[in-house]
């Protein structure tokens, strides 16, 4: 008897619990409604905001399309340095020159400083050199001063076309006229010497006279 007491007493408990079931169940959903209801009712709006780039101002200048540029400085006018005229180099009216052309000139073999070595340069020819072109030396005013005059001599050696090849002295008088002499006949010019129609050389002696007046 006892068994089945306590086998109706837990039927009758379950049979309690399922028929309670549906309440226990309402009561359950009702309590999640008042929660989740309060919870939308107090708890503030959330407001989502779309991201922007954080943008750097940019300065924008206006720039004239126009640049009007200053005229250059005027350029100062440069002093007028007087400048005084050099006096005009006097000219001596007595200064003697050698002739402008000598009447004869010699066509011997020079005799002069050469010795042998002249005599082997000789070369025979039948038709002389003619003189062109004569420049007269130069007579400086110290030779002249210092009385220096005279006639120097100079052995030209004639070359195939007329051109001065080779000028010596042969006889001098003075180192400065000497030096002047040589100087002006290596500028004269002559026609060639001919040897049966044939262009040679030919050494000639040209004098050159340094006259005090």
């Amino acid at each position: 008897m006892g068994e089945s007491w306590e086998g109706i007493a837990l039927g009758t408990a379950n049979d309690r619990f399922k028929a309670k079931y549906g309440q226990y169940l309402s009561v359950a959903l009702l309590l999640s409604l008042v929660i989740w209801t309060n919870i939308f009712l107090f708890t503030p709006e959330l407001e989502i905001e779309a991201y922007r780039l954080k943008e750097d101002s940019i300065e924008v200048i206006d720039i004239p399309d126009v640049i009007d540029i200053p005229p250059p400085p005027q350029e100062l006018p440069k002093p007028q340095v007087p400048i005084e005229a050099a006096p005009d180099a006097e000219v001596e009216d007595d200064v003697e020159i050698a002739e402008t052309m000598p009447e004869e000139f010699d066509f011997s073999m020079p005799t002069g400083d050469g010795g042998a070595g002249a005599a082997q340069n000789f070369q025979a020819f039948d038709t002389k050199p003619e003189l062109v072109k004569f420049v007269a030396p130069v007579y400086s005013e110290f030779a002249r001063e210092a009385g220096f005059s005279g006639v120097v001599y100079v052995d030209v050696l004639v070359g195939t076309d007329g051109r001065v090849k080779q000028v010596r002295l042969q006889r001098g008088v003075h180192p400065l006229l000497d030096k002047s002499a040589l100087a002006a006949a290596q500028r004269a010019q002559f026609t060639p010497g001919k040897q049966r129609d044939i262009p040679v050389e030919v050494w000639v002696t040209l004098p050159y006279g340094f006259i005090l007046n």
